[in-house]
């Protein structure tokens, strides 16, 4: 007896199952290629510049790979890596808390009330073009050297990221959508609550998003330049030491915790910045 095979039609939902599996695959194989290719680009970089270090270049200025390593290694045994990032980072969201909370409610009251952003707005303005690393000096004055500090700075650069953000959400929204609420019966609380925050709230992501790395900057350049313990003390001190090995892994520390804060506020601000950036925000 002979047996017939009978190939059964490949149903809608199987072909676009396949299609489905056949993306992600695409998808892996590309980022795939791309790791590959940015590993090599890192390991090239490493051989040059421990070819360079001592024979191009002197080691002073740059050390050499093979030195810079070991001592960053040795700072996460002896927690001296993570003593130091805990200081940093901590003031650093502390004044972004603080400097934050500070932008939203003003942001919020000169957001609505159209006579008072007109006589304050250009003072605020002046003040932001200012660079507020200019202002350490005068903060040293103020409140000297150590947490109180950096936590002051970084206060200072989240309040304007977050104020101009949120006063323009505020701004925004559109007058017919005012105009409803109101219609309904709605007060200017409801407008408040209803309408304007929640247009604002995407625009306070995207000032977050801004704000963390940039209040981060401020407390590494406050250590540096009068700090007694931080990653940015580390960095001064071994650089007035002339100790090129752990001035280098010193900012390695940094570039790698900003590259992780970076990534993470982009995974915690993905979602709320694609839906405004897609129209559905008011």
């Amino acid at each position: 007896m002979t047996t017939q095979v009978i190939n059964a039609p490949i149903l809608p939902a199987s072909r676009e199952s396949q299609r489905k599996r056949t993306a992600t695959n695409v998808r892996r194989m590309r980022r795939a290629k791309i790791v590959a290719v940015q590993v090599a680009i890192i390991s090239a970089l490493i051989v040059c510049w421990e070819l360079a270090s001592g024979r191009l270049i002197n080691d002073i200025m740059i050390s050499a790979p093979s030195r810079v390593f070991p001592t960053f290694w040795e700072w996460v045994v002896d927690g001296v890596i993570f003593e130091a990032a805990a200081t940093t980072f901590s003031n650093a969201f502390i004044g972004l808390a603080l400097g934050g909370t500070a932008g939203i409610v003003v942001g919020v009251i000169l957001g609505q009330s159209r006579w008072l952003a007109d006589i304050f707005e250009p003072f605020i303005t002046a003040v932001y073009t200012m660079p507020k690393h200019a202002l350490i000096p005068l903060f040293i004055m103020w409140v000297g050297i150590g947490a109180t500090l950096g936590i002051l700075t970084s206060a200072v650069i989240a309040f304007f990221l977050i104020f101009f953000n949120t006063f323009f959400g505020i701004r925004e929204v559109k007058k017919s959508l005012i105009n409803s609420v109101r219609i309904m019966g709605g007060s200017s609380v409801d407008v408040l609550l209803r309408v304007r925050l929640p247009s604002a709230l995407m625009w306070v992501v995207a000032g977050l998003k801004l704000a963390v790395p940039q209040a981060i900057v401020g407390v590494v350049i406050a250590e540096m330049l009068a700090g007694d313990q931080g990653l940015g003390y580390l960095v001064s001190k071994n650089a007035s030491s002339f100790n090129a090995a752990g001035t280098y892994a010193a900012l390695i520390t940094l570039l790698v915790a900003g590259f992780l804060i970076d990534r993470i506020m982009t995974a915690m601000t993905k979602k709320p910045l694609e839906w405004k950036n897609s129209g559905s925000a008011m």
